[in-house]
């Protein structure tokens, strides 16, 4: 198949992808020089395969990755110079986030931010942004109305309706990105895949499917810490059924969660269960240790540059501030001293971010579970 040229689409029809221009990828860029007033730090991780460090998207390209805040707005402005061809695309949105005020009625801002807010939603800068990049608004029955449409029995309905409006994008020339989990992703592992991608793969042919996965460490820095791990083309047979489609989606995105100083303190930690307490400073040496170790027996596990620099140091030191804030850990001296709240097991695990964010971290590591399991055993001695 000729990748730079004319593609023909299903039904016939011969359709020249939608190249980006000087003014799109520009205003990508805005967004991406304001990452530092969400993340402290970014880090980007691509397989041994691909030196070129390119995210391969040819016409006609589903572009996947996982849902987790809002922050994965900013994130995809630094994974577009990354994705080779560069064609535009077609984005499935809130609806309600290309509505009028809709930061002021997101997030109730008070004092100076409440104007700051209110001059941005009256200025409809957020919208014509969005609708210029390729924002497609996407009504949200599974939050909003869902109970009402059930009743009515109209809610399968608007879904097909929503997701043959997308593929009618990808029929006039654009790549889809798309978010399979639906919905953000406040437990810290994979929520359910969502039967998009399955529904896009019965109603349109020849689709290329890649994907990259956001790692976000809150524990090592004042701000999130952005970690983007790069996936390669996969296929998804044609024959498979829902089920299979989602098993697929949720192995490419879960075997590129990256191990931060964050998660992989936080998975340490929760081993310690049963024991009183630990000295910081051999915490610190299993902590280095433990990484290297994974990095020689699983290179494929995509591991955060920060443990092999000085700034590991600083991450830890803000891990054990902010565990000892939340009240998981206190210390006495040298000396990491666990708290009987670090290993209970909230009875709701909706919304760990907020109930126990040690935990959250640690869920971001369940795809690799098996192989971290066996390399602590092998390794380190509590």
């Amino acid at each position: 198949m000729n990748h730079t040229g004319s593609q023909e689409t299903q039904t016939g029809k011969e359709v020249t992808p939608v190249y980006t221009t000087k003014t799109y990828s520009l205003m990508i860029r805005l967004v991406f020089k304001a990452r530092g007033l969400l993340f402290d730090s970014f880090e980007e991780y691509f397989p041994a395969s691909n030196p070129k460090q390119l995210l391969s998207a040819p016409y006609p390209s589903v572009l996947m990755a996982n849902h987790v805040w809002e922050g994965d707005v900013p994130a995809l402005a630094a994974v577009y110079p990354h994705v080779n061809p560069s064609i535009k695309f077609a984005i499935p949105a809130r609806e309600d986030l290309m509505k009028k005020d809709f930061l002021t009625k997101e997030f109730k801002p008070k004092g100076i931010m409440k104007w700051i807010f209110f001059l941005i939603d009256k200025s409809m800068i957020i919208p014509k942004y969005m609708n210029y990049i390729g924002c497609v608004p996407i009504k949200r029955p599974f939050r909003d109305n869902a109970r009402e449409l059930l009743k009515k029995g109209t809610l399968r309905d608007l879904v097909d309706q929503e997701w043959s409006y997308l593929s009618d994008r990808i029929s006039e020339g654009r790549n889809l990105f798309m978010f399979p989990e639906g919905t953000f992703n406040h437990d810290g592992y994979m929520n359910q895949i969502k039967k998009g991608v399955y529904f896009l793969r019965t109603k349109f042919k020849g689709l290329n499917f890649t994907s990259f996965t956001l790692t976000y460490d809150y524990f090592s820095s004042k701000k999130a810490e952005l970690h983007i791990g790069y996936g390669d083309q996969f296929p998804i047979p044609e024959s498979a059924d829902s089920d299979e489609v989602a098993s697929i989606v949720k192995d490419r995105l879960g075997s590129r969660y990256t191990v931060t100083a964050g998660n992989l303190a936080s998975y340490m930690v929760l081993k310690f269960e049963g024991k009183a307490k630990e000295s910081k400073e051999k915490f610190f040496q299993n902590l280095k240790s433990f990484a290297e170790t994974i990095r020689a027996k699983h290179p494929e596990i995509y591991i955060s540059q920060k443990f092999h620099t000085e700034n590991l140091k600083h991450a830890f030191d803000s891990f054990l501030e902010k565990a000892k804030k939340s009240g998981f850990l206190k210390l006495e001296g040298n000396d990491i001293v666990f708290l009987e709240k670090l290993f209970q097991i909230p009875k709701d695990l909706h919304n760990l971010k907020k109930k126990n964010l040690v935990l959250y971290h640690k869920n971001q590591l369940t795809y690799h579970l098996p192989k971290l399991d066996a390399v602590w055993a092998s390794t380190v001695t509590v």
